[in-house]
């Protein structure tokens, strides 16, 4: 049986989703409003299906109430549910309280990749195929559908607020799954759901699936055991996170990891990676309340989770200010971490650097920042997605250094993208200090001759 479990709704959320069991092509008849047989069943069991419930009484308790429901419409002289039609609302139900309603279904598929809602009457569902269809209507009415969203915000871990004064939510709910909704100043609310199906990867699965060249796993694997710091950019939808996640399997199961993220997504504490992870700390951004206060910056997270003593510290994305304290962690708090960025093309990084540092505010001087990101002596590997496969890859690995001849830090292209466009090896474009770390960890230097592997990519 499935533990629909990941992301519930409240017990007060009484049946505003359109059940799945009548969505998309529900059958006619018996039950001329489903919303209102969803709501009429959920309403009776609001007081007993708790969070702690087991989920087999629930079912059961679900399943029974269902019936009573159909028994009563018999008595009032309605259209007598058939025995399927009250399986199909039981299951609504179900999904309702404890897992994502009319969506469920496809977050128990292995292959759903994205989902979107436009409103209550339109949902798209992207698939790892990069295949885009049609989905069921979540909810009766837009109102309906912001108060599910709202329910949804209480379950993340800060328990985040949705209103006319918060229009904009980024939620992580379990399981790894991320919420994005924007309201208010769009004419319909609009939900953007992330599904993390790669938690427990690894640098070899990642190459079995042609994301990385066995070169380039052999490399990423010493450059983690050297402590070298790493900074994964690309585009959105890239596959950033995932490659964070199965280069941090890579760090020593006793070493100290700090997580920092605007919203939880990669998952190092979940008690399935307790046997890669024995000591983890995961951290998360908070919103100010509607009156202000409360408010918690990730940049306020760095600086803070020195104190606790890590061996190494992940921010998920660094994209305001705390990209500064975080190059200051890199270079002299914890030698060996990562973090990652939205960067078009990887020779834009440095840019990139300049652009947030004045976004924050930070008072430094383009420069500073230069020097800060060069003392840090990161690898920067970028990862793309291929827009007909959707399959995702590494096409470059920079190793970038202090500044030289110019402002910017030096650079050189270990890794530059191949005839396919994925990552070879450039052929000595590396400085002798990392090659002589890389080798003490184990690397085999002949396998940054140019002829070295070609890859596919992940999906």
């Amino acid at each position: 049986m499935s533990d629909h479990s990941r992301a519930g709704i409240d017990a007060t959320g009484t049946g505003h989703a359109l059940p799945s069991a009548f969505a998309p092509n529900g059958p006619p008849g018996a039950q001329a409003d489903p919303w209102a047989a969803v709501r009429e069943v959920s309403q009776r069991l609001v007081d007993v299906l708790g969070d702690d419930i087991d989920r087999e009484q629930a079912q059961q308790m679900i399943a029974d109430q269902a019936r009573t429901w159909a028994h009563e419409q018999m008595a009032a002289g309605r259209p007598v549910p058939s025995a399927e039609e009250q399986r199909r609302v039981a299951r609504a139900v179900f999904d309702q309280r404890f897992g994502l309603g009319p969506l469920q279904p496809y977050l128990e598929r292995s292959d759903v990749e994205n989902i979107v809602v436009n409103g209550c009457h339109q949902t798209w569902i992207t698939y790892t195929s990069g295949a885009k269809e049609a989905g069921p209507p979540v909810a009766e009415t837009d109102e309906d559908l912001v108060d599910w969203i709202q329910l949804l915000a209480r379950r993340g871990n800060t328990g985040r607020e949705f209103s006319h004064a918060n229009p904009l939510l980024d939620v992580a709910l379990a399981d790894g799954v991320r919420l994005a909704v924007v309201h208010w100043v769009s004419r319909h609310p609009h939900l953007a759901i992330r599904v993390h199906r790669l938690v427990d990867i690894t640098l070899r699965q990642l190459t079995g699936l042609g994301t990385l060249t066995e070169a380039l796993e052999e490399f990423l694997r010493a450059a983690i055991r050297a402590r070298r710091n790493i900074i994964v950019c690309g585009e959105v939808n890239t596959g950033k996170t995932t490659l964070v996640r199965a280069l941090a399997n890579e760090i020593p199961a006793d070493e100290r990891i700090i997580t920092l993220e605007s919203d939880f997504e990669l998952f190092l504490d979940d008690p399935r990676l307790a046997h890669r992870h024995h000591d983890v700390v995961a951290l998360e951004a908070r919103q100010a309340n509607s009156e202000g206060a409360g408010l918690v910056r990730l940049q306020d997270l760095v600086p803070a989770c020195l104190r606790l003593n890590p061996d190494r510290v992940i921010v998920g994305e660094a994209r305001h200010g705390e990209l500064a304290p975080m190059l200051e962690v890199m270079y002299s708090g914890a030698r060996g971490s990562m973090c990652t960025l939205h960067v078009h093309r990887p020779e834009h990084v440095f840019n990139r650097v300049v652009q947030l540092g004045r976004r924050a505010d930070l008072g430094l001087s383009p420069e500073d920042l230069h020097l800060m990101f060069g003392l840090a002596e990161p690898l920067i590997v970028y990862v793309q997605r291929d827009p007909v496969t959707n399959d995702r890859y590494v096409s470059e690995v920079m190793e970038a250094g202090p500044p030289a001849d110019s402002v910017e830090p030096t650079r050189n292209h270990v890794f530059v993208p191949g005839s396919d466009g994925r990552a070879t090896p450039a052929g000595g474009h590396i400085s002798t200090e990392l090659l002589a770390e890389l080798s003490e960890c184990g690397f085999d230097p002949e396998l940054l001759a140019p002829e070295a592997g070609s890859g596919g990519g992940w999906r």
